[in-house]
């Protein structure tokens, strides 16, 4: 099996080669240079993170009828470039800050007490404006994740990792783009369209949290919630720029949203967590979306860390199968994270070479379907849970222009009901990789570790050649460990670099402690715009 997998991959390799120039000639052709023509700017209070927001209106430095006021007006000036949101709220946002305003004013002449719910310790993000994607219910707002099966589907509940935040003061503006059935990572379906990367309108926002991830770093709010089973976190805030944390599962509710997934999921796979332009908003934001009784299963989430006593490891390939390498550009951002660790801290950063990521893919896709030859879930997923699609019915229609489904969501339904006898193998090979990477991270482990092998892809790219790229974070879910994707600045083409940091299960507050250091040392989130305060 192995020799016909190394045959396979290097057809595919050679392939890739063939039309790799043709295809990058073709959208510069079609497409010019799109890369600066997002609105400039223009007001300092964009550029604050979302926890220093929330102080100042506490403080009434600001207010927060100014700042949502401020956040809708830039969301409105991004989406005809970005097309980010579906549905907005923008009206009952600035009532909500208005209120807010009316209660602290009153809190500062004397004449009321603070609420006990808008303490800070309750509220830390009082009057903050955030965005969800779409797949993630709340009422009133479309919950189609992007399946034309359900676009008529308005939510009646709102999912609880979005309450936590409502609760926490938060307000929100609205919600953004997926892929369709949220399992592609380029956002986009045919109910909404495309959604364009801020950098460069022709590159793709990764999937499937790309809009929150885009809004986030156009600066149409400062922070947003994702949802992530193979990389649907980490791949758009890679792609954005910005960070994005993959939690510990079963530490975030991911209940209230479509599509549902199996216990399994939610037990390995599946986490929902924060999107933020800055280190020091993850750790609060995953706080108030596990909630009051799950961080304590994150024993350690509030403790300093001293990067100094902790083990770093690196990883600089996965060598998998179907699997492109990691570009130059990519290698020498990597390499400064590493030397600056060894540099500053006097430790060693140890290269790994793991033999099981080789078969990274099966490992995922055996972990998906919990071990099982085959499955049509997501066949069922596409058709609204009510009858299931015909993959290569609906390939052909494809072709002749008459499906309303994408090509990856197609070969998806197709691929999965495809039987598979080495799952079960995989499945048990993934377990016993857990234990090992267990083992080797320890409780004072860190990882750092590919995000992508290249920066955000034209759009179409990746049906073609960057197919299972993906792996570089699905392999992560997998084996059901903590991830923090943090930006590196930018690459020779103005387009974001970015690294993963992993830990051991439960041990976030490692990965979230290096993401603020690897953010002083490289710059963190760049401004995809230019900035011309007034």
């Amino acid at each position: 099996m192995a020799k016909a997998l190394q045959i396979i991959s290097f057809i595919l390799w050679l392939i890739r080669c063939f039309f790799s120039i043709w295809i990058h000639l073709g959208f510069r052709l079609i497409y010019g240079n799109q890369k600066f023509r997002l609105p400039a700017i223009t007001n300092q209070i964009l550029l604050l993170p979302a926890t220093v927001i929330a102080k100042r209106i506490r403080q009434r430095q600001i207010t927060a009828y100014e700042v949502v006021r401020l956040y809708i007006e830039r969301t409105r000036a991004i989406q005809p470039y970005l097309n980010v949101y579906i549905d907005e709220r923008f009206s009952e946002a600035l009532a909500e800050a208005k209120e807010i305003d009316r209660i602290l004013d009153a809190v500062s002449k004397g004449q009321r007490s603070l609420p006990h719910e808008w303490t800070e310790e309750h509220a830390p993000f009082l009057g903050v404006p955030f965005a969800i994607k779409e797949s993630m219910e709340f009422q009133g707002f479309h919950n189609s994740t992007g399946i034309v099966a359900r676009k008529d589907f308005i939510s009646t509940r709102t999912a609880t990792p979005v309450a936590h935040m409502l609760k926490a003061g938060a307000i929100l503006l609205c919600n953004t783009n997926v892929s369709e059935g949220c399992m592609w990572f380029e956002s986009r379906n045919a109910l909404y369209g495309t959604t364009n990367n801020p950098y460069d309108l022709t590159r793709i926002v990764g999937g499937s949290s790309g809009g929150a991830g885009c809004i986030v770093s156009a600066v149409g709010v400062p922070i947003a919630i994702g949802a992530d089973i193979g990389g649907s976190i980490r791949l758009p805030s890679f792609m954005n720029g910005i960070f994005g944390h993959k939690t510990t599962p079963d530490i975030v509710p991911n209940d209230g949203q479509y599509p549902p997934h199996k216990d399994f999921h939610q037990k390995y796979l599946l986490s929902t967590g924060p999107m933020c332009r800055y280190a020091c908003d993850l750790q609060p934001m995953l706080k108030i979306l596990a909630g009051s009784k799950n961080i304590e299963k994150l024993l350690h989430i509030d403790v300093p860390v001293d990067l100094s006593k902790l083990r770093y490891f690196y990883i600089d390939e996965i060598d998998a199968y179907f699997v492109n390498k990691v570009e130059r550009d990519q290698q020498l951002a990597h390499r400064r994270v590493v030397e600056h660790f060894e540099n500053k801290y006097k430790v060693h950063v140890t290269r790994l070479r793991l033999n099981r990521l080789r078969y990274a893919v099966s490992l995922w896709s055996a972990m998906m379907v919990d071990g099982q030859m085959s499955t049509r879930d997501f066949s069922l997923t596409l058709c609204n849970r009510t009858s299931y699609l015909n993959g290569y019915h609906e390939l052909l229609r494809k072709f002749l222009f008459r499906s309303t489904h994408t090509l990856p969501a197609i070969g998806l339904a197709i691929l999965e009901a495809v039987p598979n006898k080495y799952n079960e193998h995989f499945h048990k090979l993934a377990h016993k990789f857990y234990d090992e990477i267990q083992i080797l991270l320890g409780n004072n482990g860190v990882l750092f570790f590919p995000t992508f092998p290249q920066s955000a892809p034209v759009h179409g790219w990746p049906v073609l050649m960057n197919t299972f790229d993906y792996i570089y974070c699905g392999i992560i879910n997998a084996l059901g460990l903590p991830s923090t994707q943090c930006p590196l600045g930018l690459d020779s083409k103005q387009l974001p670099l970015g690294i993963q940091c992993v830990a051991a299960r439960g041990h976030d507050n490692l990965t979230l402690a290096v993401a603020q250091e690897i953010e002083q040392a490289m710059g963190g989130w760049v401004p995809p715009s230019v900035i011309s305060l007034v």
